[in-house]
């Protein structure tokens, strides 16, 4: 099965359209941020990516609070705090992101994010906006790790076989936590995306328009 990861879109479903154009996938999978606070836009994204694949999408700390509440949107299906089987596969969804300075529209505490990865129990596929903490993929350009402690804990404990996150926008790339490989392609607003295949061996190809 080939996955088209995007993250980080910010109302440039342009930007995602034209990648798409360039792949044959068979799931979308969207790991938030897909607007700058606008529901318009995430539908939008949505529904270009609906035209290429199978869906599944998280919000992002960008993305109105209403979205946490909307399970199917544009055909498209919102895995926050849920499973949802795709392929044989199980993915499982955590939106949003963690604390931060900036007081973004949807960020939730560390104790909030570990509740709710709880309730998710074991995935194969964990798809979260916030990247783990302490990655090759959450560090800011300060150079200070700032992803998500509780998504690393849960990852530590739960072992999916991937996640998939961004929000670190320049932070793309590759890594591992354990035998669970974590991609964050980078923002889809600059081009950025990720080709995974979910065969007996995972590969992950980060690619740029």
């Amino acid at each position: 099965m080939r996955v088209f990861l995007a993250s980080d879109i910010h109302g440039r479903s342009e930007r995602l359209r034209d990648a798409l154009k360039r792949e044959d996938v068979d799931l979308v999978v969207l790991a938030g941020d897909l607007s700058n606070g606008s529901l318009s836009e995430v539908r939008d994204a949505v529904r270009v990516a609906k035209e290429h694949g199978y869906v599944l999408f998280v919000p992002g700390n960008m993305d109105p609070p209403k979205l946490l509440t909307i399970e199917d949107l544009e055909g498209g299906v919102n895995i926050h705090l849920r499973k949802h089987e795709y392929s044989k596969w199980t993915f499982g969804g955590h939106g949003g992101g963690n604390k931060s300075p900036f007081i973004t529209p949807i960020e939730f505490s560390e104790n909030d994010i570990r509740r709710g990865l709880a309730g998710l129990g074991d995935v194969d596929v964990l798809v979260v906006h916030a990247p783990p903490y302490n990655t090759r993929l959450d560090m800011a350009r300060s150079g200070l790790h700032v992803g998500s402690k509780a998504i690393r804990r849960y990852i530590e404990e739960r072992k999916p076989v991937l996640c998939l996150c961004g929000h670190i926008h320049e932070s793309p790339g590759i890594d591992q936590i354990g035998p669970t490989k974590i991609v964050n392609p980078g923002p889809m607003m600059r081009g950025r995306y990720a080709i995974v295949k979910l065969q007996g061996d995972i590969s992950i190809d980060l690619k740029t328009l």
